[in-house]
């Protein structure tokens, strides 16, 4: 299936957060958390701050009257992973690399989907960050 135009950075995006994840959870396998706890500490909250805005002012509200409980999930989700980044450490950071991983999907495969084509429209391009 062809990826609407506004959602092309959203989900190249998501593509960046499915790698970190992997890197998260394969660290935690092999005992090796400390380089990925300072990436995650360094990197995640700038580079997914804007992308989490985004989605919640331009796409939870065109699902939220019939999705409410989706949206609300949502927003739950970025607001545990932005405080699980700010306090990574080996004893959550497989929690963390696993919430990232399923949220993504959840966007990508459940969430963008319900988005009418009419809805489509009424979203901005997303800049690259």
């Amino acid at each position: 299936m062809k990826i609407p135009k506004q959602l092309i950075t959203l989900t190249k995006e998501h593509h960046l957060s499915l790698s970190l994840a992997n890197k998260a959870i394969n660290a935690k396998k092999l005992g090796n958390e400390t380089a990925i706890c300072q990436l995650i500490i360094e990197t995640f909250e700038r580079d997914f701050s804007n992308h989490f805005i985004f989605e919640e002012q331009h796409i939870l509200p065109l699902l939220k009257q019939h999705n409410q409980r989706d949206c609300q999930r949502i927003i739950d989700e970025h607001k545990r992973l932005l405080n699980l980044a700010k306090s990574i450490n080996a004893s959550n950071l497989l929690e963390f690399g696993e919430l990232l991983k399923t949220h993504t999907r959840f966007e990508d495969r459940v969430l963008f989907k319900k988005i009418s084509i009419d809805n489509l429209n009424k979203i901005p391009v997303h800049p690259i960050c």
